[in-house]
């Protein structure tokens, strides 16, 4: 099981070789951080030549609202409250959560480090590194599962861990859940329209362990087949997930969810079986792995065409999403 104990801020500060180093030249001033263009729910910054959309500020709302709640409802509110975001772009993402959420440290990382002048001049501009003493941020340019690894391997476990990837790409859940705690929030991303409209079924197999076909819901499609993608590989890992809320956003497309990682495995797989769609009738219903071989429609037409794809859902009109 995961050590419940974590190293202090500074610690962390300090662990990280591409902490960004400070260095003044006598006589001279620092340069300054670049001039805000941008501001989001009131918080300034550049996003410089990182890629930002406007359009998903509704997203990091939620995240912000997610983070400030647990961060109030933790069983030890006293100790610290840490936050990664493992692809952070510009950065007002991690900004948000160390100025609106309330954590007592940031991990800002982005694989490129042509962002690092934007990434670590907007986090200067909100808080200045201190001369000496603890620091509530730190900037690094790894690759996200190495980055997460890393800190599974050095025990550093984070209250929240936000991964905004891009694509169907999910290597990185597993590297996330390692380096959680028992009890955090994992923020995930998909942009792989095409696996939730049942174009895609080989990515979305290997990807999430779901085989979709096209139905008339790809929207609530894309969030199962996220969620149940998380609930295997957390069930490999012995625990289990509680999805703490999902959000679709039309423009990309983009589904993400928010879910909390729960000790131990749940008993049975209530939680992940199939969804069916008859082509007669339009009714939907989902079915467990006990079921197979049972499955048919109420309509009067018993030629029923159905549509499997594994999910999340604890029952048939109570959506995980």
């Amino acid at each position: 099981s995961k050590a419940q104990s974590i190293p202090p801020v500074a610690t962390m500060a300090s662990a990280s070789a591409a902490a960004p180093a400070v260095s003044f030249q006598p006589g001279r001033r620092a340069p300054l951080p670049p001039r805000c263009t941008h501001s989001e729910r009131g918080v300034s910054f550049d996003p410089g030549s990182a890629f930002y959309r406007s359009d998903s500020a509704p997203g990091r709302d939620l995240a912000v609202l997610a983070a400030t709640l647990h961060r109030r409802r933790r069983p030890d509110p006293s100790a610290p409250f840490l936050c990664l975001d493992a692809m952070c772009g510009s950065g007002v993402r991690a900004l948000r959560y160390l100025a609106q959420a309330g954590a007592d440290f940031v991990w800002a990382n982005d694989a490129s480090d042509a962002l690092h002048p934007v990434i670590v001049g907007n986090f200067s501009r909100f808080e200045p590194v201190p001369p000496e003493g603890q620091r509530r941020w730190v900037v690094s340019h790894l690759d996200a599962t190495r980055l997460l690894a890393e800190r599974y391997l050095r025990r550093e476990y984070f209250d929240v861990i936000d991964v905004d990837s891009f694509g169907s790409e999910a290597e990185y859940i597993r590297a996330a859940f390692l380096a959680l705690k028992i009890g955090g929030l994992l923020y995930l991303t998909s942009t792989d329209w095409r696996s939730a409209r049942g174009y895609g079924g080989k990515c979305s197999l290997s990807s999430y362990g779901a085989y979709i076909r096209p139905v008339p819901y790809p929207n609530e499609i894309g969030l199962r087949m996220l969620l149940g993608g998380a609930a295997r590989e957390a069930a490999m890992l012995g625990f289990h997930i509680e999805p703490v809320f999902s959000y679709y956003a039309y423009h990309g497309p983009i589904f993400r969810a928010m879910v909390r990682l729960c000790h131990g495995k749940e008993d049975g797989i209530s939680n992940y079986g199939f969804i069916c769609h008859c082509k007669s009738c339009g009714q939907s219903q989902t079915f467990g792995f006990a079921e197979l071989g049972q499955i048919s429609c109420g309509c009067a037409d018993r030629t029923v065409g159905c549509h499997f794809n594994h999910s999340c859902r604890p029952t048939l009109d109570r959506s995980s999403t």
